[in-house]
């Protein structure tokens, strides 16, 4: 595994609470930034599965970082959707995709651009399993879904990112999914991989979030209740920050 970057030793550092602003569903993104940054999140994850191209990728990720003290990541659905106006991306491949592209084909094509074009970027390989409903991202990327019962799966798919390689592990319920990952799968991928561990997807309430924090991954995203109740925001950043006190 290459030498950690400065973003990637942040992530590592204790339980922390990331936004995720979609800039296709989001009217105000820079108002949702703002709310999350005075909620206490502690980072930005900036994409989405359909419908944003790079030239608003790059106006959208500048626009937040403006109002925004914490670090901004392309969580990219595509490669149109990769700037060098962000802090770092995660260089997502699709564990669980029936589709090849997904997997490797569209990280070759990101891969190049990056090197030509975004060199300021702090790439984080990250293997990105789809647990559950699964969302946008589950459908457009052809995965075949983790059921939400089977841990040791998700424990598998975490060990076969670990030899791989991988950098971090994103357990995906889905955008507006209806359950998000169960504490069990988190705590299965947890023992399983002891880098960068991110869970999102179905998060909306408190007590959800402090749940999955229990069991110590590095990162807790919540994404379509910041876009549809952002004043729940803070409940959500409280829970995490009390699951990872000792």
């Amino acid at each position: 595994m290459r030498q950690a970057g400065r973003l990637y030793e942040y992530l590592l550092e204790g339980v922390k609470h990331f936004t995720l602003i979609d800039p296709d569903k989001t009217a105000d993104p820079v108002r949702i930034a703002r709310l999350a940054v005075e909620a206490g999140t502690d980072g930005i994850l900036v994409g989405g599965s359909t419908g944003v191209c790079e030239s608003q990728m790059a106006e959208v990720v500048r626009d937040i970082k403006s109002v925004a003290s914490v670090p901004v990541i392309l969580f990219p659905g595509s490669v149109a959707q990769l700037t060098g106006e962000a802090d770092g991306v995660l260089f997502l491949s699709v564990l669980n995709s029936l589709d090849p592209y997904f997997i490797v084909g569209a990280q070759v094509q990101g891969a190049v651009l990056i090197a030509k074009r975004f060199k300021s970027l702090e790439v984080i390989s990250t293997a990105y399993v789809i647990v559950g409903d699964g969302g946008a991202a589950g459908f457009l990327s052809m995965a075949r879904p983790v059921p939400y019962e089977r841990p040791d799966i998700a424990a598998a798919y975490a060990l076969a990112a670990r030899y791989i390689g991988f950098s971090a592990l994103y357990l995906e319920a889905g955008s507006g999914a209806q359950r998000p990952v169960p504490p069990e799968a988190v705590r299965a991928a947890r023992e399983a991989f002891p880098r960068v561990l991110i869970v999102g997807g179905g998060i909306r309430s408190g007590e959800a979030a402090y749940s999955i924090a229990r069991e110590r991954p590095n990162v807790v995203v919540t994404g379509t209740i910041a876009e549809e109740r952002p004043e729940r925001l803070a409940e959500i950043v409280r829970a995490v920050k009390a699951a990872a006190r000792p």
